[in-house]
């Protein structure tokens, strides 16, 4: 499978774009102060790069 195919059939990219629209939906209706969501988005993002990387060192060492 291509890299485009995987990363859109990914169920951790979907979490993802799920909790960041929860978010921008909280901002939206004022519920989530600015600094909070930039926090929780850069968290976010930190924490989907680092599990792909880990991905595939633990994938790279399997094989």
């Amino acid at each position: 499978m291509d890299d485009v195919k995987q990363r859109w059939s990914s169920r951790k990219f979907w979490a993802a774009m799920f909790w960041q629209l929860v978010m921008v939906g909280l901002l939206i209706a004022g519920l989530l102060p600015v600094e909070v969501f930039e926090a929780l988005t850069w968290l976010l993002l930190g924490g989907y790069f680092v599990g792909n990387v880990a991905q595939k060192w633990l994938l790279k060492e399997a094989s």
